[in-house]
């Protein structure tokens, strides 16, 4: 069993693809689908299989779940070991290690990190974003020192200590010369056959979405666009015609400016729900993680209001 193996298999999983992991690790779907088996043969069982309902996402089989945790904590104990021994032969910089949900990496991250390097220029800030269960459980497996992330729709466990930097609602947006941006009041029926921009699949915004067309008993938009990078699901929206759901936080500065307008579709009451700092509770954050933590409150205090 080698490094790079375990590397492929957390890059399968964390993509749920073979073709999306193979460009994240630079080699071909080919030579990753060989590492792949390679490392089953040595396990001895699959570690992979298709999802149920999709045609080309995978996931881990139930010899994959015992393997992911040790193969997380045996990469982040790898990593730890270099970067420790980076600073000691000084060839290194210290680093605040970070995970972040595509919300707070478009949200609240580039101020922090901004005012961050302004005040601790020789420490760098190492940003990865995921869905909140994958920043979770790669923040429990010693991955990150501080994760960032929307509340989970279950409890945190006792692995973990949080705090809530900010809370926001979900709205559905579009820009400002779509044809339903000055419609005095819109039904859920009338956004049916829109083109939608999602970011998803597996997170808070298309969850809610889906609840809000139950409660009105339609099956929920078909999706024209669906990406887990928040900052191109805004692009669709100010250059196109298409419509989203989206925290209202997130798109602040463009609902302000007038390019992006909130549809106003009658709903239940908006939920809201907390962007959270989380950190292990068995560890004390080290003086850099705990200085960036200290820049995230601050950052999170100057957000506009609801």
């Amino acid at each position: 069993m080698e490094i790079r193996q375990l590397q492929h298999f957390l890059a399968v999983v964390e993509t749920g693809s073979f073709h999306t992991a193979a460009a994240l690790v630079n080699i071909t779907q080919q030579a990753i689908s060989r590492s792949i088996q390679q490392l089953e043969k040595e396990c001895g069982g699959r570690l992979l299989e298709r999802k149920k309902g999709t045609r080309h996402s995978v996931g881990p089989t139930s010899f994959g779940l015992l393997l992911l945790p040790r193969a997380q904590r045996a990469l982040a104990e790898l990593k730890g070991f270099r970067d420790e021994l980076e600073n000691l032969m000084g060839t290194g910089r210290e680093m605040v290690r970070l995970g972040a949900t595509p919300t707070a990496v478009r949200g609240l991250l580039p101020a922090a990190i901004r005012a961050f390097h302004a005040s601790q220029p020789a420490v760098r800030v190492q940003v990865m974003h995921q869905v909140a269960h994958i920043v979770l459980e790669q923040l429990g497996s010693g991955l990150y020192d501080i994760a960032v992330c929307d509340e989970p729709e279950e409890r945190l466990d006792a692995r973990f200590s949080a705090e809530t930097l900010y809370t926001d609602r979900n709205i559905f947006v579009a820009r400002k010369g779509h044809q339903w941006a000055s419609e005095g009041r819109l039904e859920l029926k009338h956004l049916a056959d829109a083109d939608w921009a999602i970011v998803g699949p597996f997170c808070r915004m298309w969850n809610e979405l889906r609840d809000i067309y139950d409660w009105a008993g339609l099956a929920p938009p078909r999706h024209s666009m669906e990406s887990n990078s928040v900052e191109l699901c805004v692009q669709q929206l100010l250059n196109d015609d298409y419509v989203s759901f989206l925290p209202a936080r997130l798109v602040s500065d463009e609902l302000r400016s007038g390019r992006l307008v909130e549809l106003p579709v009658r709903q239940p009451k908006p939920r809201t729900w907390s962007c959270l700092l989380v950190t292990r509770a068995d560890s004390k954050p080290g003086a850099s993680a705990a200085a960036f933590i200290d820049t995230l409150r601050s950052a999170a205090k100057k957000r506009p209001k609801l």
